[in-house]
């Protein structure tokens, strides 16, 4: 299970919100991805951050509320492509 962020589909359509694919390893080829929601193999538009047997053990930010309380939740994420 590999988590982490799809800058554009194949289309090159911006994707904005976090994304997941399944990874395997073979022998003589090395780590092949799967993508089955866009019916890809991952390339260089995927942003990896985390890695692990499922999901929870990929996440790549974890936290624990403790106590009483109201929360809320708001994220962005931009995800821009540089110039090596």
């Amino acid at each position: 299970y590999a988590s982490g962020y799809l800058f554009a589909t194949e289309d090159g359509a911006a994707h904005e919100a976090a994304h997941a694919w399944a990874e395997v390893w073979i022998e003589g080829l090395g780590w092949i991805g799967f993508d089955p929601a866009n019916r890809s193999c991952p390339d260089d538009r995927y942003v990896r951050l985390g890695s692990g047997l499922d999901a929870r053990d990929a996440a790549p930010i974890r936290g624990i509320a403790q106590g009483a309380g109201r929360e809320t939740l708001d994220v962005t994420v931009a995800v821009g492509q540089g110039q090596q």
